[in-house]
């Protein structure tokens, strides 16, 4: 049996999974319940039922495969749910080799491959669900650092 990697006082990220294929949306529920360390509440095959999905239960996070039915509908139901919901987590998934936080101006999204395992899909979805500190408000390393003794 997998080993979790939430703590024990932590509770499981709620996920949505949108994907236009019903067995897929299956297959990665199947996956994170595997897990325990994500809850699926809900799966969506597109744009519209995303967003009712997303309103009824308003998950954590939001796994989103782009490609809805084209990736151009994808990215516009991403910057719908930016728009509607800030502070929720969206994780964009796909046949990718790539796992890890996007960069840029969007750097809220991470992105996970449909071929990471159980436990590194999972990981994924929780560290996207982790509070982010704004890095205008990070302490730089200057700042962060203990001023040498005898300096004032």
């Amino acid at each position: 049996m997998p080993r979790s990697i939430r703590s024990a006082t932590s509770h499981a990220p709620t996920v949505v999974i949108v994907d236009a294929d019903r067995r897929i949306q299956g297959s990665l529920s199947d996956l994170l319940a595997i897990t325990g360390d994500v809850r699926v509440v809900g799966c969506a095959g597109d744009v519209r039922g995303a967003l009712e999905e997303v309103e009824r239960v308003r998950p954590d996070a939001v796994l989103v495969d782009p490609r809805l039915p084209d990736v151009e509908a994808g990215m516009a139901l991403v910057g719908g749910l930016r728009r509607a919901w800030p502070r929720m987590r969206i994780v964009l998934t796909g046949w990718g080799d790539v796992t890890g936080h996007a960069v840029g101006p969007d750097a809220e999204c991470c992105y996970v491959s449909k071929n990471a395992s159980p436990e590194a899909f999972a990981a994924a979805i929780v560290d996207a669900c982790e509070p982010r500190v704004p890095v205008a408000t990070a302490p730089s390393p200057r700042e962060s650092r203990p001023a040498p003794a005898g300096s004032a």
